[in-house]
């Protein structure tokens, strides 16, 4: 295969010393104001649980799509109409159907979109009708015991690829593959972003089960870009698919630690003492990853810290949320504490940060107000000096 003889490896590290391009992308005296905009849901029920988990947005920011677990279908909501525009039914069973446990989906383009199941991807069309079926196991090494699927694969029809993070947990390392298609042939790339994860996956012993809570890492595509993020330190993990080059870039944050500690106790046998550990987890650094604002043709990048609880009966979580911004290579060029973002919502079992992306200029937050689709929209102003 060609990308097996010509992938070369190179290491490229970036710092925050970066020579100032404009002035505006500096965050020395960058305001932030909030609006919230409603979805009209033409009184149909839109699915809010598990913080729209199972939704993604069109590369042209016009749609939002969001599956409904409760009645099999695929809400698809305009966002310039800010209306819910379509439900797409959908098949649970049948040559067509997405089957009973459904994860995360991401759009193709405008008309198609894959879904990650356990041991399978999945693509469709919009409309409905199953195209493909990718089992997983045939990739991996040891599937089940020492090698486990994360995140979202990302599926490249074009070139015939699959790209999927692996975790083996006996080598304590993270791994990305590229699986060929054609010939289910496999190229495996450790990624040295994300030294000892070992040190941050969480077990509660329950017998003779266990429930493992792993640090998040995901994969997103830009352009020819696949961009590797992880939840403990702030590098990134960069795959050129043009060139078939694998490289990490990290960068020096002035406002914030660049990874968590490293000194967690890990292994559990009661839920409060796992809950309890977790939580100063939480209370540490934790990075999201980038996410891309076509009309600034900017990066931008969430990092937040969870405040230690003042009131247990409290149901919303204070949290400190930073903004970094980068340019179009993921080179760093500034970051801001964003005062604005206070609250995070969730029990300790399922909480993380709500979804987010970039649209118009301004960065688009989910926000469940009284059961109903909204968004809280962030926007970036550079104030000017008095004269």
């Amino acid at each position: 295969m060609r990308y097996l003889n010509l992938l070369v490896v190179v290491f490229l590290f970036c710092c925050s010393e970066k020579k100032e391009k404009d002035s505006f992308y500096y965050f020395s005296n960058l305001q932030f104001t909030l609006d919230t905009i409603n979805i009209d849901s033409d009184n149909e029920i839109i699915y809010l649980n598990n913080n729209l988990f199972g939704s993604d947005v069109t590369s042209n920011k016009k749609y939002f799509y969001n599956f409904n677990w409760n009645d099999h279908s695929l809400e698809k909501i305009n966002l310039d109409d800010l209306r819910l525009e379509e439900k797409i039914q959908f098949e649970k069973e049948g040559p067509n159907g997405t089957g009973q446990f459904l994860g995360r989906i991401t759009l193709h383009g405008e008309k198609q979109f894959t879904v990650e199941n356990i041991n399978r991807v999945e693509l469709f069309f919009l409309g409905g009708k199953k195209l493909k079926t990718i089992p997983l196991d045939k990739f991996l090494i040891e599937p089940g015991i020492n090698e486990h699927v994360l995140s979202s694969p990302i599926l490249d029809e074009e070139a015939y690829r699959l790209y999927v993070l692996t975790d083996r947990i006996d080598r304590n390392n993270y791994t990305l593959g590229i699986f060929n298609l054609q010939n289910n042939e496999a190229l495996r790339m450790p990624l040295n972003s994300l030294e000892n994860p070992n040190s941050y996956i969480f077990t509660l012993k329950m017998g003779n089960a266990s429930i493992i809570v792993n640090p998040k890492i995901r994969i997103e595509k830009f352009g020819t870009k696949m961009v590797i993020s992880n939840q403990i330190n702030s590098s990134f993990a960069i795959l050129e698919t043009s060139i078939d080059s694998l490289y990490s870039k990290t960068y020096k944050s002035h406002l914030t630690a660049d990874s968590k500690k490293s000194n967690y106790k890990t292994e559990h046998e009661s839920v409060e003492g796992m809950e309890e550990e977790y939580a100063k987890f939480l209370q540490d650094i934790n990075f999201l990853p980038p996410f891309w604002d076509e009309k600034n043709e900017l990066f931008y990048r969430f990092s937040y810290q969870e405040m230690e609880p003042q009131d247990n009966k409290d149901e919303d979580v204070k949290i400190k949320v930073y903004l970094t911004i980068f340019d179009n290579d993921l080179n760093l060029l500034g970051e801001s504490y964003v005062p604005q973002l206070k609250t995070i919502k969730g029990d300790i079992s399922y909480r993380e940060f709500p979804k987010h992306f970039a649209k118009d200029g301004k960065i688009w937050i989910y926000e469940n107000i009284n059961d109903e689709l909204a968004f809280v929209r962030l926007s970036i102003h550079k104030e000017t000096p008095n004269k």
